[in-house]
């Protein structure tokens, strides 16, 4: 084989080389991306969890409350994991006398939806 031969068969080519940055460029935003969106999702599953813990800790409050024939406030501001949830309790009376329907709506402080839902029956 000749010297000028050789040397061209050798390395790769500038599409080459532009093609396979191409193909790493890609797969790495799109790791990016669902990398990022998984953090996301992990920060909006810990505000749930702990939303229902919340809205736990005030149902069982209600409950004691009404054993001692004392009143909970149906807005209130609770302090959970360094953070401020807003309580909000709504009791309707059911069809069978004595049973009220309790539910309660813990929303993040500064934040427009709730992050967790807790309905349950109480005793008048």
């Amino acid at each position: 084989m000749t010297p000028s031969k050789r040397s061209r068969n050798q390395g790769f080519t500038l599409i080459e080389v532009m093609v396979a940055l191409v193909i790493v460029a890609v797969t790495l935003s799109a790791l990016s991306m669902a990398l990022s969106q998984t953090v996301f999702q992990q920060g909006s599953m810990q505000n749930r969890v702990l939303a229902t813990w919340v809205a736990q800790n005030q149902m069982i409050e209600l409950q004691q409350a009404q054993e001692n024939g004392q009143r909970l406030e149906k807005k209130q501001t609770v302090q959970m994991a360094n953070a401020d949830w807003i309580v909000e309790l709504t009791l309707e009376p059911t069809l069978i006398p004595g049973i009220q329907k309790a539910a309660l709506s813990v929303t993040l402080q500064g934040e427009d939806h709730a992050s967790a839902h807790l309905v349950s029956v109480v005793g008048q």
